[in-house]
């Protein structure tokens, strides 16, 4: 569990109000539970998923997106059980899932389109680069952590939006940090608001780690690589966006032991999944 010091109560707060951010569907909930129970087999899994057939569509059409490439096309969940594995396909399905949530979010500040463009990019890319690391087979929640890695701001927005604006004149004001901004202005920053909301729905540790330690891996334990991946694709991905916000790659590519000649590769590979996973994740 994570704990927020004596800002838990006011993210706690913020969390309880009128914005209701309901656990994640039951279908999720359930994969988790058969995961854990060493008597479940993936029939279990199977027959849960088929019980919610918008949920298998979704999942059809990204399992035979440029995501994964498949020769030949996956026409069944039994399939794409075979094919990417059950931890895979739930950790599609909170994807999908969020994405859906909280764009029905209230706010006046975001352009709702961009804001998960740059979110998928960042899980493509941060997916790219961990199939380059050489602990590749256990990195594979990466893409969900980069698509959640900026919920906490969503839920500001949504909430208190003029305290969110103030962190930005402040940010742009003083030439300081968004998150310090944040922490100054109402008390914590958004990375610690999305992981306490993590936390709450019970989501595996990895997800609570990336989004609690963002621009920290160093701190963030057994989860480092995750939050390292994220982190570096997060900023590479917003520099795609916001070139005079570039960053230098050098000390996170070092912390993971990749390579700088895989950045290039990785920035392709992200760029050639982008449109296509984009449309997946929007369509009903």
């Amino acid at each position: 569990m994570v704990t927020f010091g004596t800002n838990r109560l006011a993210v706690e707060t913020l969390l309880a109000g009128e914005v209701k951010l309901a656990s994640p569907p039951e279908v999720f909930l359930r994969l988790c539970e058969i995961l854990d129970d060493p008597a479940k087999t993936v029939y279990d899994a199977e027959r849960v998923i088929e019980h919610d057939p918008g949920t298998a569509a979704r999942l059809l059409r990204l399992v035979n997106s440029a995501f994964y490439g498949f020769p030949r096309q996956i026409t069944s969940i039994s399939r794409a059980i075979a094919m990417i594995g059950l931890k895979e396909l739930r950790d599609l399905i909170l994807a999908t899932w969020v994405v859906e949530r909280f764009s029905r979010l209230p706010n006046r500040l975001l352009d709702m389109r961009a804001f998960w463009r740059v979110s998928v990019r960042t899980g493509l890319l941060a997916r790219a680069l961990a199939r380059r690391h050489a602990q590749a087979k256990s990195l594979q929640s990466v893409f969900v952590c980069g698509l959640l890695h900026e919920i906490g701001r969503l839920v500001i927005y949504a909430k208190i939006p003029e305290l969110g604006r103030a962190a930005e004149l402040l940010t742009k004001a003083e030439g300081i940090e968004e998150i310090e901004a944040e922490r100054r202005i109402y008390g914590f920053d958004h990375y610690q608001l999305a992981a306490e909301l993590a936390r709450r729905w019970r989501l595996p540790e990895v997800f609570v780690a990336t989004l609690r330690w963002h621009g920290s891996p160093g701190e963030a334990g057994s989860f480092a690589r995750e939050t390292a991946l994220v982190t570096l694709a997060s900023r590479l991905s917003l520099a795609e966006v916001f070139p005079a916000e570039a960053v230098e790659p050098t000390a996170l590519l070092a912390f993971l032991h990749l390579p700088a000649a895989c950045l290039p590769e990785a920035l392709e590979e992200a760029e050639a999944q982008l449109d296509e996973v984009f449309r997946g994740l929007f369509r009903g």
